[in-house]
């Protein structure tokens, strides 16, 4: 009976599992649709070719190349951009007068959309991999920034207050309280920023790149190779959702360590 409760279609409503079996049964539609001649649609290839189109690309090295030029570019990018923007965002969230000083230039700038930006970097940076660097290091900054302030200015001045209670130096006070207490800001930006970082890689190797994802998207495309297209697609949505997930995981355990 308890294996019975334990399996229950109730239990399975309060898990993830109920949204991976929505991913099997969208999977297997588009398979059977296909298949079956219900969606005749050229643009559509059955999944079944997709996959082995993957596994060819996979074993032809090709597909696992370009998804590394892709990775190098977006974790060069992602690591200045995070890094800087976790600094800045420290110092307005903990000091009111770099608030002050730099809340108007970053609200100038960030509503500008980065495909506007690109043009003046390029006059800089030339057409490379710096270019590419940069551009994915301005999209990650924003939200790793405001986020790390917001959590930074949200921390409880109770927590604080009973930090000065204690005698904590004010170094200790900021290590020991306000950034536990800030990190779930703090990750929500970084899993935010991962997902841009991804999207900026792969758009700038789609308009000034030879190499990557974005080019092997783009290739396909001018190539009419529908099969390949959805190859670099699903691809990127796997990297998509690998990448926030260990980013998930890291921060239970910083949370937990920091909370010990």
């Amino acid at each position: 009976m308890a294996e019975l409760r334990r399996w229950s279609p109730a239990l399975l409503l309060r898990t993830r599992a109920i949204g991976w079996l929505l991913v099997i049964v969208l999977l297997v539609f588009w398979q059977v649709a296909v298949k079956s001649g219900w969606i005749t649609n050229p643009a559509l290839p059955p999944l079944s070719d997709v996959v082995s189109a993957w596994r060819h690309q996979i074993a032809h090295g090709s597909l696992l190349t370009a998804t590394g030029q892709t990775l190098g570019i977006m974790g060069w990018g992602y690591l200045a951009g995070g890094l800087v923007g976790f600094v800045v965002g420290l110092l307005m969230g903990r000091f009111r007068f770099a608030y002050n000083l730099l809340e108007p230039t970053t609200e100038l700038i960030r509503p500008i959309p980065l495909t506007a930006v690109v043009p003046l970097l390029v006059l800089f940076l030339g057409i490379g991999d710096r270019l590419r660097i940069v551009s994915v290091a301005v999209a990650v900054f924003f939200p790793i920034m405001l986020n790390t302030a917001a959590g930074v200015r949200g921390v409880s001045l109770v927590a604080r207050d009973t930090g000065r209670t204690f005698r904590l130096r004010s170094w200790r006070e900021f290590v020991e309280i306000t950034i536990p207490g800030a990190s779930g800001a703090i990750f929500t930006g970084l899993r935010l920023a991962v997902a841009v970082a991804l999207i900026i890689a792969v758009f700038s190797e789609m308009t000034s790149g030879n190499s990557g994802l974005g080019y092997f998207i783009l290739t396909s495309q001018q190539q009419l190779d529908v099969i390949d297209l959805y190859v670099g697609v699903l691809t990127l949505a796997i990297i998509g959702y690998l990448l926030n997930f260990a980013l998930t995981l890291i921060e239970r355990v910083v949370r937990r360590w920091a909370y010990v």
